[in-house]
């Protein structure tokens, strides 16, 4: 290659390099020197390279946020499993007027004597408990070759922190559980996670997951799935709606509380007609169990 004042040779690719990446030449000429080198090349110049762009990295643009660790564990996380895991989402709309009857009796004893909220929530997770022992290939882990049924609903339930970050502490055997024990458990995990003080164990094993959006007003939300697990249960808004009632005098319209669960699950798992038979079993339970038997130890 050509050569410079100084004798060194800068081959044909060390010069375009120099060119395309707007490098000073004096510089990567003094490199060249510093090490001793009479033939300058291609891998030499992009070496010298970080002499050149030495000035101190730009400023985060006005309003920028930079993403606190947990936060960016969280995407990075989420964004794995979007790419990896063919989602599918279904949905039902449920009644809850039943479910309303027995909760809204018992929330106030509840509270006083446990110091927690007697909320939708646990009145869902014991159903899907209950349906999950018909559809046990929903309650699983997944490796992408070989599908494992787990023997217990080890139940992951999803946390906002404050809006920087999402953890899923699990609530281990779960399908043991009234609705009133897992009122206390998912009260004694949320707080644990909103004062930082879960542990690891708390957040893994996790077989099936439920987030809940609910208390903002949501009409349906399709999560993302959390992996190996491979469905997670979303439950969204219960709100007073008109809805057609069937008695034995006919159909009527009337006033129900109505609210949408929804599932995303991985198809490579299996099909949609076991999810939506697994949401239809679920939507029975709801509105048809006799909840007033399952609100003690």
């Amino acid at each position: 290659g050509a050569r410079t004042q100084d004798g060194i040779a800068l081959s044909p690719l060390a010069r375009r390099t120099i060119a395309q990446n707007g490098l000073n030449l004096d510089d990567v000429i003094a490199h060249a020197r510093s090490r001793g080198l009479r033939r300058v090349s291609e891998d030499d110049v992009r070496a010298a390279a970080p002499q050149e762009r030495s000035a101190e990295p730009a400023a985060p643009a006005a309003g920028a946020v930079p993403l606190s660790s947990i936060r960016q564990k969280t995407a990075e996380r989420l964004a794995e499993n979007w790419r990896t895991i063919p989602h599918v989402f279904q949905a039902v709309e449920i009644d809850f007027t039943g479910v309303e009857a027995s909760r809204s009796k018992h929330k106030d004893p509840f509270k006083a004597s446990t110091g927690f909220a007697l909320t939708y929530l646990p009145f869902i997770a014991r159903a899907a408990c209950l349906a999950l022992k018909a559809f046990p290939n929903i309650n699983a882990h997944f490796d992408g070759k070989t599908l494992r049924p787990s023997a217990g609903v080890h139940l992951g339930i999803a946390v906002d922190l404050n809006h920087n970050g999402l953890v899923v502490p699990v609530i281990r055997d779960a399908e043991d559980l009234t609705v009133a024990g897992l009122a206390k458990a998912m009260g004694r995990m949320i707080a644990k996670a909103r004062s930082a003080k879960l542990t690891a164990d708390d957040l893994s094993g996790g077989t099936y997951s439920i987030t809940n959006n609910g208390a903002f007003g949501t009409l349906f939300t399709s999560p993302i799935i959390n992996a190996p697990q491979v469905a997670i249960l979303s439950a969204d808004a219960i709100r007073m709606r008109p809805a057609v009632v069937e008695t034995a005098e006919g159909q009527f319209i009337a006033p129900r509380l109505m609210g949408v669960l929804g599932q995303s699950f991985d198809h490579r798992a299996f099909d949609g007609a076991y999810s939506a038979a697994f949401l239809s079993r679920l939507k029975q339970i709801i509105e048809s169990h006799d909840w007033s038997t399952d609100l003690s130890e």
